[in-house]
């Protein structure tokens, strides 16, 4: 038997019976190999272990999502939920092979704007030191909300080119039973990838990454991810403020959070942390927010070199990724 080559990604596949097939005839034709090819049952499979990404079909009405929940915490790899079932076209097969493959780590986003997504609009501002790092360097941008942070978050993924060099790690204070849901509302809002945090895992440009409630996050330099076995020491889950404590150290200036509607003050704190440590801090503007308490705290407390729409907050996050890529060219 041939060794299998290196450059073919292995998927593992958990659908109802009759989009099995059809998956499977997709990602071969994609040249990748199937090393599980089963039904959504727990515990998972050993086999699955041989998988660099898992492929879930939530097309099935019948499907648990307490067993989803189970999948997600469970898998030893990352996870992409697939809705609506196996799509028809050119751009949803390359679109659901893009997400596997990022997912995946294989592939790696070019530093630029798709203009075709409509570019950015030029009176957004660039502050005056926005880009000053290191030109290999990868960028961490913290995504944090509250009460009527998911729909914020949407908002802005929609409107985020899919381009941007940068890692997004969403910190959602929400319970542990509703990940799933989060999940799947966000990887279906934009062609980014979205998928829950694994135990163990490097982060790389272009993946969307949520931060368990119930398990505390450590990130070093490399972007390389631990999730310890103890909780967050708060009441919030996840604690927002600790997380940017435990990245802006390591990260720097290559260490930004963008705070979207919540009430509370949880990560007001931990953005001046950020701001100290050189990196940048921006929120929602109180007027598109559903409640404004957290961006309006985060104000009181540190400088927030930009507030806009979630709109605005993408258009602006590409406009100073644009502009690294200029000054590196």
């Amino acid at each position: 038997m041939n060794e299998v080559s290196r450059d073919v990604l292995r998927v593992a596949v958990l659908a109802d019976e009759h989009q099995r097939g059809d998956l499977r005839a997709i990602l071969e034709d994609e040249g990748m190999e199937i090393v599980l090819d089963g039904g959504l049952e727990l515990p998972l499979p050993d086999t699955l272990r041989g998988a660099e990404v898992l492929l879930v079909d939530m097309d099935d009405a019948r499907v648990d999502r307490q067993q989803v929940r189970g999948v997600l915490q469970q898998s030893p790899v990352p996870v992409l939920l697939n809705h609506g079932g196996v799509g028809e076209g050119e751009i949803w097969t390359r679109r659901l092979i893009g997400k596997l493959r990022t997912l995946a780590r294989r592939a790696f986003p070019a530093a630029r704007i798709d203009s075709a997504r409509g570019g950015v609009r030029p009176e957004l501002r660039v502050v005056d030191d926005a880009v000053t790092e290191p030109e290999d360097a990868p960028w961490l941008v913290v995504l944090g909300g509250s009460i009527g942070g998911p729909r914020a978050l949407a908002r802005f993924l929609a409107a985020l080119p899919r381009e941007v060099p940068v890692t997004l790690l969403v910190a959602q204070h929400i319970s542990e039973q509703f990940q799933d849901l989060l999940v799947e509302q966000l990887d279906r809002c934009s062609d980014w990838p979205v998928a829950l945090l694994g135990d163990e895992q490097a982060l790389e440009a272009g993946q969307v990454w949520i931060v368990p409630a119930d398990r505390a996050v450590e990130v070093d330099a490399s972007l390389r991810v631990r999730l310890s076995d103890g909780g967050w020491d708060s009441l919030h889950r996840p604690d927002i403020d600790s997380l940017l404590e435990r990245v802006c150290p390591e990260l720097g200036r290559r260490c930004g959070v963008i705070l979207f509607s919540g009430l509370g003050e949880d990560g007001s704190r931990g953005c001046s942390r950020v701001a100290s440590h050189g990196g940048f801090v921006w929120t929602q503007s109180a007027e598109s927010c559903a409640i404004p308490n957290l961006p309006d705290a985060v104000a009181r407390v540190c400088s927030v070199e930009f507030s806009g729409s979630p709109e605005q907050l993408a258009e602006q996050l590409a406009l100073r990724c644009q502009v690294a890529s200029a000054r590196i060219n």
